[in-house]
């Protein structure tokens, strides 16, 4: 027979993502306290636990949320209150929603923030999701989302859509919760590179989703995949491992008995590894027991029955708990003890269960048929097929339900994909018009742009005409020019032709008239002895030549050879000395250094000196540039 079961969402992520949110407020709430409040806020807790047995929490009246709240106001400081809030919360009790509804409300009314009006309305969802309120869990779920999603709080926001899934398990609407959980996949996928308790809670939801829609391939491969995760960054990974190890073992139950019974094992041996000072939970003994009995080992079933029978295993969950006497006087009865079988099977007869109640039923039958009281084995049977007529048909209705709303579903996705086509074609509408409309000015573009590529290359042409046009002016009057500048200098070549000419007769005149003289300054002595003769010749050269009267016939012999020269020299440098100027006058006849020193009687390095003296006067920067400037005088 198949017993049902319920799945419990695990809490532990979301009690430490609260505890973290909770920090947060009192950072913020602390921070603006002064020192006085700093002294007052520190170790609090801690001195009011010591006080109170260790728990000062648990000493309000946790019915009465308003004397908790006055109370709360009264003793803990200011800035330690939403704090005592939140843990006055975790320390109610969930059986009175009234409550818990209106703790929160107070949490909202004294503590006004967008961050705790979220937090109520997850917890509100949470409460209309267990009393099966779907439709107002999905109004909390959706508000918390926001709130979230507008404090820039994206993984948070994403609880939200996790509960609303868990709704979506309840109704089993398991397309799409499993829609959900792989949206929240991607999400924390983006957010941590590691395996993390979210990512725990994912991959085990998912495991059931697939478990309770039928996909038992899908179950399998997400509880493998939970089992070979890398747990070693996530809080309390034994709890992950055994909860895979869980459902591994349900999964074999039916088919594959002896892997449901290694995976049993393997849950007990996690936990006793973790907790090696507990017992072992009843709810294994239980699941142990199951597997035991799938596999037909009812003497090894029995005693685990027995002990998950005394130990209540699923606590106050009024369905689950009829199943345990159910499953003994199952046992019971494989063994053939009869009237044990019938006592446990009769106390599971007030299960509100109906398919517990016929599959009751049914081993009674069996039962009163092996004692050979068949009126009561009939009226069992009658009883059994009853029940399981109304089961057939609640089951059927289930069935007509759900396919009712997978009809529902698929009309809603078929008159959305018509609409998302309808949007599409519009979409490719106006995106061919948009392309037609982007090629004409595209092409109206390019027409332009040619059009005016063409002005430019017609005016660049006309500007090329215009220089070239400029050039060949430029290069005749360039040619004109160069033709007036040979012309002049050929000018001026012929008259320095000329110049040097006179200045060559002049020089010529010069030693002619010099030589005369001296001849005649010979003469008286041309009579003496030829013995005498070259020393006659020797005083000759050495006689000073060029006195104040050979001056004055060679400045008369220059003025006609160069008319106005000595008046312009003058006029340029009246400073000069007669020596100077004399220097001047036979470097602007060509005589050289030796020629000079020569003709005015002097040495050689006296012309060197005086050329250099000559130099410095005229502002010239060396003694050779001395015969260039002479020259141009």
């Amino acid at each position: 027979m198949r017993y049902q079961y319920r799945v419990v969402p695990d809490m532990s992520s979301a009690l430490r993502r609260l505890k973290l949110l909770l920090w947060c407020i009192i950072a913020l709430t602390v921070s603006s306290c002064d020192d006085t409040e700093d002294n007052e806020v520190e170790g609090f807790f801690e001195r009011q636990n010591a006080a109170h047995e260790g728990d000062y929490i648990a000493t309000y009246p946790l019915s009465d949320p308003d004397s908790c709240i006055a109370r709360l106001k009264q003793e803990v400081p200011e800035a330690l209150q939403p704090w005592a809030c939140l843990s006055l919360w975790y320390h109610l009790p969930r059986d009175s929603p009234e409550v818990n509804f209106r703790l929160l409300e107070l949490y909202e009314e004294n503590y006004p923030h967008d961050t705790v009006f979220a937090f109520c309305q997850m917890m509100r969802a949470e409460f209309y999701v267990d009393l099966a309120e779907f439709d107002l869990a999905k109004i909390c779920t959706e508000d918390a989302y926001r709130r979230y999603m507008e404090l820039g709080r994206p993984l948070d926001a994403s609880d939200a859509r996790y509960l609303q899934a868990r709704s979506y398990i309840y109704q089993s609407r398991f397309a799409e919760a499993l829609e959900i959980y792989f949206e929240l996949l991607d999400v924390l996928n983006k957010a941590s590179s590691h395996f993390s308790d979210r990512h725990a809670n994912l991959y085990s939801d998912i495991t059931v989703a697939y478990e309770r829609s039928g996909d038992r391939p899908q179950s399998l491969e997400w509880a493998q995949k939970s089992w070979k995760a890398d747990v070693s960054k996530i809080y309390n990974p034994w709890r992950f491992r055994a909860r895979t190890a869980r459902h591994l073992s349900v999964h074999y139950l039916r088919t594959q008995p002896d892997s449901s019974i290694y995976w049993v094992k393997q849950m007990q041996k996690i936990f006793k590894e973790a907790n090696p000072e507990k017992e072992l939970p009843a709810i294994m003994d239980y699941r142990l027991a199951r597997a035991y009995s799938e596999a037909g080992q009812y003497q090894l079933a029995l005693p685990l029955f027995q002990g998950a029978y005394h130990q209540n295993p699923f606590g106050s969950i009024r369905i689950s708990y009829f199943q345990v006497p159910l499953a003994l006087g199952e046992c019971y009865l494989n063994l053939g003890q009869l009237d044990s079988a019938e006592w446990y099977i009769k106390e599971s007869l007030a299960s509100p269960d109906t398919g517990n109640l016929y599959a009751a039923h049914r081993m009674l039958s069996d039962i009163y048929a092996k004692r050979g009281d068949w009126e009561s084995a009939l009226n069992e049977a009658n009883e059994s097929h009853r029940l399981y007529r109304i089961k057939l048909d609640s089951d059927k209705a289930k069935e007509v339900v759900r396919l009712e709303a997978q009809y529902e579903n698929t009309q809603k996705e078929h008159r959305i994909e018509s609409l998302e086509q309808e949007q599409l074609a519009l979409r490719l509408r106006q995106f061919i018009w948009a392309l037609a409309l982007l090629s004409v000015i595209l092409l109206l573009s390019a027409l332009y742009i040619r059009q005016h590529n063409h002005r430019l290359i017609l005016v660049q042409q006309n500007r090329l005409l215009s220089q070239e046009k400029e050039l060949i002016n430029a290069r005749e009057k360039l040619k004109s020019k160069a033709l007036m500048h040979s012309r002049n200098q050929l000018e001026d070549a012929k008259k320095e032709l000329n110049e040097t000419g006179q200045a060559l007769a002049l020089k010529s005149r010069l030693i002619r008239e010099l030589q005369i003289k001296l001849s005649q300054q010979a003469g008286p002595s041309s009579t003496s002895e030829a013995g005498h003769a070259s020393q006659e010749s020797s005083e000759l050269k050495s006689m000073k030549i060029l006195t104040d009267q050979d001056w004055l016939v060679f400045k008369e012999r220059y003025e006609e050879c160069f008319p106005g020269f000595l008046d312009k020299l003058k006029e340029m440098f009246p400073k000069l000395t007669s020596g100077e100027t004399r220097l001047i006058l036979l470097m602007k006849l060509k005589f050289d250094n030796r020629e000079a020193a020569e003709s005015l009687g002097i040495s050689l390095q006296s012309v060197w000196r005086s050329r250099h003296r000559l130099s410095r006067k005229l502002g010239l920067n060396t003694t050779g540039d001395l015969d260039v400037f002479i020259e141009r005088l």
